[in-house]
């Protein structure tokens, strides 16, 4: 079965062994819209952005045009 959206944010938040609350936090949404993200709901552009910023990867990456997630950028300490 092919990655979603919110399985990439899932996976990446877990290795940064960040909880919803605080990747929420992070990018200034509660914990139940990183759930419903995670679950399949589409964020907006804007937060996508910043959820891939804290994540340390792309949003092509997050958005599946780009299969590889060897290029990490740094991710953001708050």
């Amino acid at each position: 079965m092919a990655e979603t959206l919110g399985d990439r944010i899932r996976m990446h938040r877990a290795r940064l062994k960040l909880s919803q609350t605080e990747l929420g936090k992070r990018v200034g949404l509660s914990t139940n819209s990183v759930s419903a993200i995670e679950a399949g709901q589409d964020p907006k552009a804007s937060r996508l952005k910043k959820i891939a910023k804290v994540l340390g990867v792309s949003t092509d990456y997050l958005l599946g045009m780009d299969e590889s997630d060897s290029e990490f950028l740094p991710a953001a300490v708050a």
